[in-house]
């Protein structure tokens, strides 16, 4: 089994328009254990585009807790900045293979001259086939 997600966002404000988009998807291991890969792209007015990966694990404590950890990369320009990507949430089955997932995530800095550690509140839809 399989599960993925796709994302998308616009933003504009003062003039200064942003937008991103990305999909993130796994592949069961294990019942309840996905490893898992994500690949983005983001753009803003007067800024290069930044390419962002992700490579990780997921496993669903009681079918329904996933807690995950993976490594985050960011290339722009030839600049690029990494974190190590720790989270906890929830997983919702509004269907039997569909859930929403509110979570929280600590994204740890591992270049410490160019990113920040950064706390996250997200809530995402997965997929499970």
């Amino acid at each position: 089994f399989a599960t993925g997600s796709t994302s998308f966002s616009l933003s504009s404000a003062n003039g200064n328009t942003q937008w991103s988009v990305g999909a993130e998807a796994g592949y069961f291991v294990k019942e309840n254990f996905a490893i898992k890969f994500g690949l983005g792209y983001a753009d803003a007015t007067g800024a290069d585009g930044v390419v962002v990966y992700k490579v990780g694990a997921k496993y669903y404590v009681n079918g329904k807790i996933p807690v995950g950890a993976d490594f985050t990369g960011i290339s722009s320009n030839g600049i690029n900045a990494n974190w190590l990507g720790l989270q906890a949430g929830y997983a919702w089955f509004v269907a039997p293979n569909v859930s929403i997932e509110p979570t929280l995530r600590y994204n740890i800095t591992l270049d410490e001259l160019k990113a920040q550690s950064a706390f996250q509140a997200l809530i995402g839809f997965a997929f499970h086939f």
